[in-house]
């Protein structure tokens, strides 16, 4: 029997529409950012946080990212996985933001990106070991470069700093 979807569409289509509706919907911001002292009373909020966007372009971005990791590593992924790898990205990416970095108020998937791209370089370190370490030295160079211009105001994020701690945190998942 023929898989109808062998490679992993399913789970970057649903999590881009989702994206897309809630940055559309403020009432559903509302009710998915972190707010300090709730993470542990309301737990959606662990993973709801990385569905905000500060604005459409920056859902739009997110949500090409996903698709753009998806087609490039749909040999590490089926839909399963991919969901189960973004879920424990998330969850480590509020964490680690939170607890470690003393930043609770982020939005935005960027974390869990890093998280599917780092389990994705890990999974080719395996096969291909020269490309594997190539995309792991890319992406410990990336959280480098987040965390010496941490603070900086992003123009097109509307002043916003980029969530440095979330996308460690993110990694972080992603390599468990």
């Amino acid at each position: 029997m023929v898989r109808v979807f062998k490679y992993p569409v399913i789970t970057p289509v649903l999590v881009s529409i989702i994206l897309l509706l809630v940055a559309r919907n403020p009432a559903a911001q509302q009710a998915l950012v972190l707010i300090d002292g709730e993470i542990w009373s309301q737990i959606w909020r662990i993973f709801g946080a990385h569905l905000v966007h500060i604005h459409l372009q920056h859902a739009v971005y997110n949500a090409l990212g996903l698709g753009l990791l998806t087609a490039v590593f749909y040999k590490q992924f089926n839909n399963r996985l991919l969901f189960n790898v973004m879920l424990l990205s998330a969850f480590t990416g509020t964490l680690v933001s939170v607890y470690l970095g003393g930043e609770p108020h982020f939005v935005g998937l960027s974390g869990v990106l890093h998280g599917v791209y780092a389990y994705a370089a890990l999974q080719l370190l395996q096969t291909e070991r020269t490309k594997g370490l190539v995309l792991l030295a890319l992406l410990a160079l990336k959280l480098v470069y987040d965390f010496i211009t941490a603070g900086n105001e992003l123009a097109w994020l509307d002043g916003a700093a980029v969530a440095h701690w979330c996308h460690l945190g993110g990694v972080l998942g992603g390599a468990l």
